[in-house]
């Protein structure tokens, strides 16, 4: 893949931005100050690693982080100075329990289950009515969002338990990020046939013991154990049917006491197999050939994959480049989302200009390209971009079955050319590596589910069977070494205050005693 300089948007003339949101910005010479909770590393923070636009440079000749840019654009958009006071997090209960704790922001980007919890606890106040209007000059959400994801976000209710809300996520949530899970994997160790075989039961298979990971939180492992329990039943499910998107989430989304206890059961014997739990050095892991297999999401595995051709660890220290695939299940697979979101007391106004902002199709590459992730925006510059990494002459093909016809058009519906999203790529990259990561086909996306959120009451049942999987997660030997030290710890308190008046067993002593990002796309 190759990387193209592409012109950015020329910025929109504050008169032709709704007269309302104008007047708002204008309404007090003080800066406006907006709170951004987000992601670590998930915004381009400027530096070598940006994508090279027309855009104005730092001094050294580098690119400004991207904030920076929202800040000079809102200012002459808006007439008003703003300020952001961006700060990040690590996982969606760390978010949670900021505000939990009272912490005040104005934008958060958590993942699909947590939008739900936190609407469904009256967190969030939701967009203004004309947000999604794109016929409205400066709705750059609106008029750029994926046709696909935007029909997703609709269509899915924020509270399934309560059938008097009717509320959906577009209500109270922009996308910012989508995509799957499935495996990153070494090749030299793992035949992709016997892979197609397993699905899910990868985790359970003896001959992977010690070479896969999955990750360190319950709503991942839990659907992975799911997807194991409900094999046949989900495979006896008719794909053409109208209901079939519905049945799979269904079942993939199950709390009930008993399907809970069969759960446990496969999480327990997930436990005995596995290498162990991860959040980030699954991919590290994997490139270094410490395990096989690594449970990834998309984003990560292209991440991963990159790296690993480039022949470098995480350092930037050379390695000998490995290449890795990455391989979706065929029975079911997680498709999730992030999204911006606003508590309630949020400045709206500014809210919305910041996802208006991000959602410039020229900006949305500089973040996808940033942090190797999928965003939601199409567009031209968007497909201009996916092609530029992923696009293929079949003149340079000795035979036709190492090229492919594929098909975006789900995902860029009407915001590009009739046809446009339909181009030639590499086999292997459409079926098993990074363009297969980073933009699934349609038939991969409608055997994916959505994790909804649970209710308080199933939650709480699943963290506790959390607990009980992960307190049997330490083997017999780190056991016994926590036992003597304890033992030899409390010798020590008593010989220090008894002195020799207490004898004790003597053992006998010892003997001997940067971020690679789409390199392709470069």
């Amino acid at each position: 893949m190759k990387k193209r300089r592409i012109g950015a948007l020329a910025l929109a003339a504050a008169a032709a931005l709704p007269t309302l949101l104008f007047s708002v910005g204008c309404a007090s010479e003080d800066t406006v100050v907006l709170r951004v909770f987000n992601w670590e590393e998930y915004i381009d923070e400027g530096g070598e690693g940006s994508y090279q636009y027309d855009y104005e440079v730092n001094e050294d000749g580098s690119a400004p982080p991207i904030i920076e840019d929202f800040e000079v654009w809102y200012e002459e958009t808006y007439g008003t100075p703003i300020r952001v006071e961006y700060s990040t997090f690590g996982t969606n209960e760390d978010m949670y329990n900021q505000l939990q704790l009272g912490d005040e922001y104005d934008l958060l980007c958590p993942s699909e289950y947590m939008i739900m919890k936190l609407a469904a606890e009256d967190y969030l106040q939701p967009y203004d009515e004309d947000f999604l209007d794109p016929s409205i000059e400066g709705n750059y959400y609106a008029q750029n969002v994926s046709p696909y994801i935007r029909e997703m976000f609709e269509s899915n209710r924020i509270n399934k338990e309560d059938p008097d809300d009717t509320s959906t996520w577009a209500d109270y949530a922009a996308g910012y990020m989508w995509g799957v899970t499935g495996f990153t994997y070494n090749p030299a160790y793992v035949e992709a046939e016997e892979l197609s075989s397993l699905g899910w039961d990868i985790m359970r298979a003896p001959q992977y013991k010690n070479k896969v990971t999955t990750k360190d939180n319950v709503r991942d492992s839990y659907f992975v154990a799911l997807a194991i329990c409900y094999r046949d039943e989900i495979e006896a499910l008719d794909p053409d049917a109208d209901d079939y998107t519905q049945k799979l989430a269904a079942i993939l989304n199950r709390t009930d006491e008993e399907t809970i206890a069969k759960v446990e059961a496969v999480m327990q014997e997930m436990d005995e197999n596995i290498y162990g739990y991860e959040t980030d050095t699954g991919k590290a892991d994997i490139v270094s050939g410490k395990i096989w297999l690594n449970f990834a999401w998309s984003g990560d595995a292209v991440y991963a994959m990159d790296l690993a051709e480039a022949g470098e660890d995480e350092e930037g220290n050379e390695t000998e480049s490995t290449l890795l695939n990455f391989f979706i299940p065929e029975e079911c697979a997680n498709l999730w989302f992030d999204g911006w979101v606003m508590p309630k007391g949020a400045n709206k106004q500014a809210a919305q200009a910041f996802v208006n902002f991000m959602s410039k199709p020229e900006n949305a590459v500089r973040n996808m390209y940033y942090i190797g992730y999928s965003g939601v925006i199409a567009g031209e510059e968007v497909l201009s971009y996916v092609k530029d990494c992923y696009e293929v002459d079949p003149g340079d093909y000795e035979s036709e079955e190492d090229y492919v016809a594929y098909d975006l058009s789900y995902f860029f519906g009407d915001t590009v050319e009739e046809g446009s999203a339909v181009f030639y790529a590499d086999r292997e990259q459409a079926e098993e590596r990074q363009l297969h990561a980073h933009y699934p086909t349609l038939e991969v996306t409608k055997r994916c589910a959505v994790m909804d959120y649970y209710g308080e009451e199933a939650n709480e049942a699943i963290n506790e069977l959390w607990s009980r999987v992960k307190s049997e997660t330490l083997d017999t030997w780190a056991i016994v070494v926590i036992c003597v030290g304890v033992v030899l710890v409390v010798a020590a308190v008593l010989t220090a205050k008894f002195g020799g008046k207490i004898n004790f067993f003597r053992l006998p002593h010892k003997k001997g005693y940067r971020r690679v990002r789409q390199e392709n796309c470069r």
